[in-house]
């Protein structure tokens, strides 16, 4: 799965997420993740931003938070 940030002042105004599913399951999980991401990130802190369970899908979240924390250290 791809992530795509987009910050202003810090805080998250935009997630786009690109999915690689590689099986049904898969493609069905980050569907679910990719389509209620916005709603957990948009308008937070970087700094702040962990989650743990978006629409049903906990694994995928591992995968975003270490998207995230890649996103953090190459942006300083």
């Amino acid at each position: 799965m791809g992530v795509q940030l987009t910050l202003a002042a810090g805080k998250v105004s935009d997630v786009q997420i690109t999915q690689h599913p590689s099986n049904p399951n898969t493609r069905k999980f980050q569907g679910q993740f990719a389509g209620g991401i916005a709603a957990q990130v948009v308008g937070r802190n970087i700094d702040e931003l962990n989650v743990s369970k978006v629409a049903g899908s906990s694994l995928t979240s591992g995968g975003f938070n270490q998207a995230v924390a890649k996103i953090k250290s190459e942006a300083r």
